[in-house]
């Protein structure tokens, strides 16, 4: 088996914040896992809750392959992990603190690929994403981040329609994702009033529905009133929307939302697995392929508003986020240059 591995955080300035981490195992099993920033900005021992979170599902996805006898099923994956991640809540005396407030709590993402005797089994929690063979792909993704990116996409046309500068664009296009549209935030001000917010909630909301039109308009207006900080938790490990997604945060992970995958050994002739930092996946499984995808992903949208979009855009040297991939060819597909 040949691997490669590669991981930059999204500050270039500052690379000991990347909050992905991958696991390599050889024999047993290969992952990534992307730390969920946290938003209130707390840190602990100098680490923010996504770089901890992250580096704390590493280690207990580590030792659980390193002292598996047999297989290894999806359950015990999302039972391991959110054990440690509880641990983590106690060593630092916020368990309490974290079951009563979602926005203090810890949180990652995982795309596993384990090793067995005669097949692959893959876990995904959460949005991280995973391709066999360079075609078979699978992400978990209930569109829930392109409902909130809407809401920085209509802020971007709104402030640059009224003359605001690019770095106008920016704050308020931050100001709308991240706070969502029901009440103003300062941030918003001078460019849009509560009036114009009204105006842009309804035009996102119209657009949402058309685009979604699985999902209960109850649910977009529940996003897009609450934005990322109050509104995108309301969907997280509960199945009670379309938007329902997984994440790693030490509680209840309903396995409905979590994709367990199965492969003969001998139909698996290339694993990938990768963050969401890759907005494009690599043409070959090769990391160079695939940092080629994301360059491409720069040239055409750096600023994620079109092709693109999502809550948050390349800025100066700070990209849109983390970004990691681990490759493995497996023996029979060593030596050529796509699968």
């Amino acid at each position: 088996m040949r691997i490669e591995a590669f991981s930059e955080g999204k500050n270039l300035d500052a690379p000991d914040a990347n909050e992905d981490q991958f696991l390599i195992l050889p024999g047993r099993g290969l992952a990534v896992i992307d730390g969920v920033t946290d938003r209130t900005g707390h840190r602990y021992e100098g680490m923010l809750a996504g770089r901890i979170a992250s580096r704390t599902v590493q280690q207990a996805v580590a030792a659980l392959l390193t002292n598996a006898a047999g297989g290894v099923d999806g359950a015990t994956v999302v039972a391991t992990a959110s054990s440690a991640i509880r641990g983590a809540y106690e060593r630092y005396g916020i368990l309490d603190v974290a079951r009563a407030d979602p926005t203090r709590r810890f949180g990652a993402t995982l795309a596993l690929a384990v090793e067995q005797e005669r097949a692959w089994r893959f876990v995904l929690v959460g949005d991280s994403g995973l391709r066999l063979n360079g075609s078979e792909l699978w992400v978990n993704d209930t569109g829930l981040d392109l409902i909130t990116a809407s809401l920085r996409q209509e802020a971007y046309r709104v402030v640059a329609a009224a003359g605001g500068t690019p770095a106008d664009q920016a704050r308020v296009g931050r100001a709308c994702a991240f706070h969502g549209a029901a009440s103003m935030h300062p941030d918003m001000a001078p460019w849009i009033d509560a009036g114009a917010l009204a105006a842009l909630r309804d035009r996102c909301a119209e657009r949402c529905g058309k685009q979604f039109p699985h999902v209960p308009d109850a649910d977009i207006l529940r996003l897009l009133d609450g934005g990322i900080m109050t509104g995108q938790g309301q969907f997280q490990n509960n199945t009670a929307s379309p938007l329902s997604y997984a994440v790693l945060d030490g509680f209840d992970v309903p396995m409905p939302l979590v994709r367990v995958i199965d492969r003969p050994r001998d139909s698996v002739r290339s694993i990938e697995l990768f963050t969401d930092g890759y907005f494009m996946p690599g043409a070959t499984p090769d990391v160079a392929a695939w940092e080629a995808a994301f360059a491409e992903v720069e040239r055409v949208d750096a600023e994620k508003l079109d092709r693109y979009p999502s809550v948050k855009g390349t800025t100066g040297r700070v990209r849109a986020d983390d970004r990691t991939v681990v490759i493995a060819l497996l023996p029979a597909a060593q030596g050529l240059s796509a699968p």
